[in-house]
């Protein structure tokens, strides 16, 4: 009988977690995640981004007006999203706002309902390497867009959400 089994979660972090795409998922999801924070209240839950392209945003809407609405407010959503970018070193010069495509991306999570979804406790048992985040640790040090205590809540969350991603895979 064999004695020496993996995780598939370990087999994943030595390779999967480590490359170039997923460095980049991971910069997009946090980004995703203060979607709430940058569109405020009334377009939290009436919108959700869902992918990044070519430095444009695409966010889903729930109905034409919300996307319309929402392009009326371009401007300021650009410089309200800067200090979450800036950190990350991902650049969105402009947003796609979509109405036809709601009903297929209303799963995608909003900064209230992840990485929250899994407990605390649960979390605290995940282990992974916080060394391969040190160039956008770097990042978001050196950036003058946030407090220090903004910072400390970036980072975490970048954290509590690759932990999240690896208990999904475990």
């Amino acid at each position: 009988m064999v004695d020496n089994f993996s995780n598939i979660s370990d087999i994943l972090d030595n390779s999967f977690f480590n490359t170039k795409d997923v460095q980049i998922a991971l910069r997009h999801s946090a980004i995703f995640s203060f979607w709430g924070l940058i569109s405020g209240k009334k377009f939290k839950n009436s919108s959700k981004p869902y992918a990044i392209k070519n430095s444009k945003m695409f966010v889903s809407c729930a109905n034409s007006v919300v996307a319309q609405e929402l392009s009326m407010y371009k401007t300021i959503l650009l410089k309200k999203i800067l200090p979450y970018c800036e950190p990350l070193d991902v650049k969105i010069t402009d947003f796609v706002f979509e109405y036809k495509n709601w009903s297929s991306n209303t799963t995608i999570s909003s900064d209230s309902d992840f990485p929250d979804f899994y407990t605390n406790d649960r979390l605290d048992c995940v282990n992974i390497n916080v060394d391969d985040f040190k160039n956008v640790f770097l990042n978001i040090d050196n950036s003058p867009y946030l407090t220090e205590c903004q910072k400390e809540k970036f980072k975490n969350r970048i954290i509590r959400l690759q932990k999240a991603k690896k208990l999904r895979f475990s």
